[in-house]
């Protein structure tokens, strides 16, 4: 039977927040500041889709911050703010697949190019997914806050990928440092509600689908058809 526990204040969230910050900006600043060309030398498009992306994992934390120290207008306010950055995310994310598939040599550890498209596809359909779930959820804290950080894991691959990449370890580690957030989700929630709620296992089972997308749907001939009328 599940604990009776309050849904708010708890600094779980509080802490995976600065967690997913932490992986964004370790992923991604290094490697743009060694640029031999210098930071500028990007397209204006990498800078507006990287300080939107960062700024979502930022709200996160805040929201999280807001709910712990029970500022729950705030919370309200910066909420709505959330939909503005997430329709930016995806946005600025189509426009950043399109330039990636005009490029020839972009490519997704050992993927060919038309396969590597499958990776932010399937990510900004799930951070889709979990999102609009956690707005519809909103009245129920549990569910709500579960979701909304379930967004940020499942958009994630991308900063985990240029971690990953920048400290040398082997491609397989990007999954497994994933999974190991969905651990992380699975024992506060069997800690704190003595079972795994179902949007943990929902965004399990989200990131799964992906992987079985992205390792063998992704390599189909009918995938390079829908790449290019996605992106050509």
């Amino acid at each position: 039977m599940a604990k009776n526990v309050a849904s708010s204040g708890e600094p779980f969230f509080r802490y995976m927040g600065l967690l997913l910050t932490a992986i964004v900006l370790v992923g991604f600043v290094p490697p743009v500041l060694s640029k031999a060309d210098g930071v500028f030398s990007l397209p204006l498009l990498y800078h507006v889709h990287g300080l939107v992306f960062v700024c979502w994992f930022v709200l996160f934390f805040m929201q999280a911050s807001f709910v712990q120290r029970g500022h729950s207008q705030k919370h309200r306010l910066f909420g709505r703010l959330s939909i503005a950055i997430a329709i930016a995310m995806l946005v600025s994310g189509y426009f950043m697949m399109r330039a990636a598939y005009a490029l020839p040599e972009f490519s997704i550890g050992k993927n060919s190019h038309v396969a590597s498209m499958m990776f932010p596809v399937t990510d900004l359909i799930n951070f889709s997914i979990a999102y609009a779930l956690a707005l519809h959820h909103r009245a129920n804290g549990i569910a709500h806050k579960r979701l909304m950080l379930l967004a940020g894991i499942l958009i994630l691959d991308p900063a985990v990928a240029r971690l990953i990449q920048t400290i040398g370890a082997p491609f397989a580690f990007i999954p497994v440092l994933e999974l190991g957030l969905f651990a992380l989700l699975f024992g506060y929630d069997v800690s704190r509600l003595g079972r795994p709620h179902w949007t943990s296992w929902l965004g399990l089972v989200l990131f799964l689908i992906a992987m079985v997308a992205k390792l063998s749907i992704a390599q189909m001939p009918f995938w390079t058809d829908i790449a290019a009328l996605l992106f050509a």
